[in-house]
């Protein structure tokens, strides 16, 4: 009896000495091995805002700038105002020496009251040739001839009157005035430089407080961009700060840049703070479309890949998310609305707000030594 429960003693001794040698064994086989399982992550139906934009950049530039020009050739006077300045409406700007200006408008005007006597002599010697043909005294050829020689006349008058008239409005335009109220942005001209006709002398603009930002839009997102569409964007100066707009016109007009065609939006934008300067390089965002309240789940539920899929006959044509029920993941057909930039509109299909659904798997790989 004592022999038996000995001997059975040493069995289970020995099995148990038996299965730790096999489970070091193990250890030690699979020491320095891949030991990799899945980790699966989750998210639940949800239902709130869903927005699309795309994402493109733009340059900072003036709204509605004002270009003078001058308009008669000579050299700068006298300049009255500088850059940043602000000024008023018909406040004089600067003045340009046009040279014997003034002698010609005044050798003009004595040709033009001599051309006036000879003009009122023409027309009392005309009315006498015709009272003289009516008495039958002079032929209607020299009538004729007259009535000829008043109408040169009058043409002569006409075209100095003209020339005169001109020379006025060149003096006049010797005085540069601002025609709008608002800010001096450029000024291109300094006492003492030649100028000529359509010179830009100075750039004005009425204020600075609003900005518009020309918008580069690629072909491929064209027809999404409409006028009245929200934009926000940041510039270089401060990449902290967020600025907003609106699209206020889409041009027709493709660009070829680099041999990417491109058509130019332009937007409006608040510079109240007047932190935007022309020429900033502006990264924007249009929002190019938008739902509020949409039940909605996050876009990585439609590419997420289970590592079980072969387990089930998924249609190529029909769109599939995978929810979890009852401790498995099952394969939910739907039909989806507005594709966003984080999530999808779930138009049909069994789930609702609050179901958990798979957006990830992981491979997470651990290594025993």
């Amino acid at each position: 009896m004592i022999k038996e429960i000995v001997l059975n003693n040493k069995k289970k001794v020995l099995i148990a000495g038996v299965a730790v040698i096999i489970l070091i064994l193990i250890y030690f086989l699979r020491s320095g091995v891949d030991n990799s399982e899945y980790i699966y992550d989750y998210e639940k139906v949800s239902v709130g805002e869903i927005s699309k934009t795309i994402s493109t950049t733009g340059t900072i530039d003036l709204l509605d700038p004002v270009s003078i020009l001058c308009q008669v050739n000579g050299v700068v006077q006298k300049v009255y105002v500088d850059f940043n300045q602000h000024v008023k409406h018909n406040q004089l700007l600067a003045l340009i020496d046009a040279g014997d200006l003034q002698n010609d408008i005044t050798k003009m005007q004595k040709k033009l009251e001599q051309l006036n006597i000879d003009l009122k002599n023409m027309e009392n010697d005309l009315k006498v040739k015709k009272s003289m043909y009516n008495e039958h005294m002079i032929s209607a050829s020299a009538l004729e001839m007259a009535e000829n020689e008043y109408k040169k006349m009058q043409l002569s008058y006409s075209q100095v009157l003209v020339d005169y008239k001109n020379l006025l409005q060149m003096q006049k335009n010797t005085r540069i005035f601002a025609p709008i109220s608002g800010i001096i942005v450029s000024r291109e001209i300094n006492e003492s430089d030649p100028v000529v006709r359509n010179k830009r002398l100075f750039l004005m603009v009425r204020d600075l407080k609003t900005m518009q930002i020309m918008v580069v839009i690629d072909e491929t997102d064209i027809g999404k961009v409409k006028s009245d569409q929200k934009i926000k964007f940041t510039v270089n100066a401060y990449p902290d700060q967020t600025f907003t707009g609106a699209i206020r016109q889409i041009r027709f007009n493709p660009v070829n840049r680099g041999g990417v065609i491109t058509y130019d939006a332009v937007a409006i934008c608040d510079n109240s703070q007047y932190l935007l300067k022309p020429g900033m390089t502006a990264i924007v965002t249009i929002e190019v479309d938008k739902k509020q309240n949409a039940m909605r789940i996050p876009n990585d539920a439609f590419t997420v890949i289970p590592p079980f899929i072969d387990q089930y006959k998924l249609d190529k044509d029909k769109k599939y998310i995978w929810k979890k029920k009852r401790g498995s993941i099952e394969p939910v057909e739907v039909q989806t609305g507005l594709y966003g930039d984080e999530y999808t509109e779930i138009k049909k299909g069994d789930v609702k707000p609050g179901d958990t659904i798979l957006i990830r798997v992981r491979k997470q790989i651990s290594i025993t030594k």
